[in-house]
């Protein structure tokens, strides 16, 4: 396995080649399986064309069984690559279908992670805003390890409490990208220098872009060839 790459192919295979006990860190958003958020009145299509995030070559429209069955996958492998003193930090947020909310919690808890902490991502406001509701702001990032006690643990980092309040990215060519301060934050808190961050939905590129500006080597994966080639042209421009 080589360090600080990006691997165009599913985080599945790129897992299945690295050891047990490899990775310091994983900071990561999935696709949210949101596609049934879509508007289909006539008068919500601009609505919808606004607000709809589109992956590529990932269609993300999965069964709610299917997902969850595909995340508990991720997951138990990321577990397995994770040290004792790992954490994983997974980006998500709420899904709501039919007026019924839907937390990560439920497939998170069915993993071989153990949960430790949910940090509050304060977005500063939401594209889909819908007024039959006290409409969220925010997601969530949930950190979970191999272990409840033990992992590493910058303490100068618990300055930033539980509530983040960062803008998005909005100047990007991928439709979800991470702000930079988000994994900054991660890395220097469950991170030393020279160690392992992976990211398994890599995206634009910006969990690499901090771990080498934190003296931290990377690993990522990126099924979309259209990102991957982004990323490595934003990284080594």
């Amino acid at each position: 396995m080589k360090l600080n790459n990006i691997y165009n192919e599913d985080c599945l295979d790129t897992m299945s080649n690295m050891p047990d006990n490899y990775v310091d860190l994983v900071v990561t958003s999935p696709p949210y399986n949101n596609w049934r958020n879509k508007r289909t009145q006539a008068n919500k299509e601009d609505y919808w064309n606004r607000t709809n995030i589109n992956y590529d070559n990932f269609s993300d429209k999965m069964t709610d069984d299917d997902y969850e069955q595909w995340q508990i996958k991720v997951l138990n492998e990321i577990h397995r690559i994770l040290k004792p003193t790992g954490t994983l930090a997974y980006n998500h947020k709420d899904r709501i279908f039919n007026f019924e909310c839907t937390s990560p919690l439920t497939w998170l808890l069915k993993s071989d992670l153990v949960y430790r902490q949910r940090i509050t991502w304060d977005r500063g406001g939401m594209q889909a805003f819908n007024n039959v509701r006290f409409y969220r702001n925010e997601e969530d990032i949930y950190i979970l390890g191999k272990n409840a006690k033990g992992f590493t643990w910058n303490k100068d980092q618990a300055k930033h409490m539980s509530i983040w309040k960062i803008i998005p990215e909005r100047k990007n060519g991928h439709p979800a990208p991470f702000p930079k301060e988000i994994p900054d934050r991660l890395i220097k808190a469950f991170t030393n220098e020279g160690d392992l961050v992976y990211d398994p939905f890599m995206g634009s590129g910006t969990t690499a872009k901090m771990a080498i500006e934190n003296n931290r080597n990377y690993i990522g994966s990126e099924i979309s060839e259209k990102y991957y080639k982004q990323t490595l042209e934003g990284l080594f421009a």
